[in-house]
């Protein structure tokens, strides 16, 4: 081999050899050298499958004997360690033959460990890219609501079941498709609001109107379409979301009725059914003005029992009305110090407290809550109110104001030293006319606390009563920190 032809092999990056028929090297080139780590006059004479790990010596010798000249080539990967490393080798092996006489064999090895762990890596990655796939696809189909994930052509691109299920469709059958190749001319009224959206850029949420599906009854979907934007304005989607509140809307139809039924029912309370009162009322005191000397034992005590009778049925009509008009509608709601609220109620009861021989302790510092001024006075006025009526009358009344801030909340109790409540009592006092029996010495229609966890409920927040190990009664309120709107 000339000088000049062996240098340009022994540039060349691949590993080059030749052996005879009996495989034993007669040529190598430097990176071949390199590559069995020996001089070269010592790889020149030996035998190929003394260079080669024992553990590969089989395979290799086999696929040399399988070569012939009908099939004189093979190519076959090994894996080799060098350096604590895996090195992978692509040879090609070729059988020399002269006049049909095998007279030796041509390998070229190449390194493709690069490739190979390229390879095992886009493996790996369509692996992963396959797994989250089907778990999106889980997901997708896990989601009651309508999704569907479309081009700017209405071609759907992806979708979950629930709205392939919507279409009377699969899945498969949907996605890639043009709704318009499904639908007809029926999909330009969607394509229109979709495109409305896309081009402007601005998200139309909670937009709710009724569908009729290719099978069964008609309904209502609320739907939210926001538009998205890839790899710049030409390449725009829009993510529709749809979620079916027919059985939202039958309810919100029901209440609706129901609460017609409520107005026509307060009207009654305000007008017809306090005539008769009236005119019991005034039949009682006409009896006793008229023939309060000429009447019975014992009758004058019943005609006073029928007056105080109406007084209070009186009193929990009115009461009835002011629960049944306690609304979130048209309610502001703002950031309020709730320390000015708890010190404007206890002001307004102080009178009262003083006779009572009592004293009430506040929070210090400011505590703002998201609420209404007016509202919250009302609910803590009347548990200031209720801690007078169910004093103790062996001991002075006290009455302390804790708050502590929680999270994104404030726990607020009312703490009182009064008669109590038992504890089989708790889950009755919120019910509407909780106390609707007049008790001895305790003026009320008991429908103060019911009003109070009502009001309490239009804040977002909960009012419980709590047990306690001493005397008294524990009110426990929490309410949000925070505006609803922040």
């Amino acid at each position: 081999m000339s000088d000049m032809f062996q240098s340009i092999l022994d540039t060349h990056p691949d590993y080059i050899c030749r052996f005879d028929a009996d495989r034993v090297f007669t040529y190598a080139n430097q990176a071949a050298v390199d590559f069995f780590r020996m001089d070269r006059d010592a790889l020149i004479g030996s035998r190929l499958l003394d260079r080669v790990p024992p553990d590969q010596r089989s395979e290799v010798d086999s696929r040399l004997t399988l070569l012939s000249e009908r099939s004189p080539a093979s190519t076959t990967l090994h894996k080799v360690m060098r350096d604590q490393r895996p090195v992978h080798i692509l040879w090609t092996n070729i059988a020399v033959y002269d006049e049909g006489r095998l007279v030796g064999y041509q390998s070229v090895g190449r390194d493709v460990s690069a490739e190979t762990a390229l390879r095992r890596e886009i493996r790996e990655q369509a692996k992963t890219l396959d797994r989250v796939q089907r778990e999106l696809r889980m997901v997708l189909d896990a989601v009651p609501s309508r999704i569907w994930y479309k081009d700017d052509k209405n071609t759907i691109l992806r979708l979950n079941a629930a709205a392939a299920d919507s279409m009377g469709l699969s899945v498969e059958e949907t996605e890639g498709q043009n709704t318009y190749d499904l639908f007809g001319e029926a999909a330009k009224a969607y394509h229109d609001d979709d495109l409305a959206v896309i081009n402007s850029g601005v998200a139309l949420r909670g937009k709710i109107e009724p569908y009729t599906p290719n099978e069964g009854d008609p309904g209502w979907v609320q739907t939210d379409k926001i538009p998205l934007e890839l790899n710049g304005p030409e390449d725009r989607r829009i993510l529709v979301v749809s979620t079916d509140i027919t059985d939202l809307k039958e309810k919100e139809t029901l209440l609706a009725s129901i609460n017609r039924n409520l107005d026509d029912f307060a009207s009654l309370t305000s007008h017809d059914l306090q005539a008769p009162l009236r005119k019991i009322g005034i039949s009682a005191e006409l009896l006793t003005l008229e023939h309060g000397e000429a009447l019975p034992d014992g009758a004058s005590e019943h005609l006073e029992e029928i007056e105080r009778g109406v007084r209070h049925m009186r009193g929990l009509i009115r009461s009835f009305l002011k629960f049944m008009r306690a609304s979130p509608h048209e309610v502001d709601f703002d950031t309020v110090d709730l320390g000015q609220i708890l010190e404007d109620s206890a002001a307004r009861e102080r009178d009262a407290i003083s006779d009572a021989g009592g004293t009430v302790i506040l929070p210090d510092g400011p505590i703002s809550v998201s609420g209404n001024a007016d509202l919250l006075g009302q609910v803590f006025g009347n548990l200031f109110q209720n801690a007078l009526k169910y004093r103790s009358p062996d001991r002075p009344l006290r009455v302390e104001v804790t708050a502590q801030r929680a999270l994104q909340n404030w726990v607020v109790d009312v703490i009182d030293n009064g008669r109590g409540i038992d504890s089989d009592e708790h889950d009755k006092v919120f019910d509407l006319f909780g106390r609707s029996q007049p008790q001895k010495g305790v003026k009320g229609s008991g429908i103060g606390l019911a009003l109070c966890r009502r009001i309490i409920a239009l804040h977002g927040g909960s009012i419980d009563l709590v047990e306690r190990d001493g005397p008294g009664a524990t009110f426990r309120i929490h309410l949000n920190a925070r505006r609803r709107n922040e």
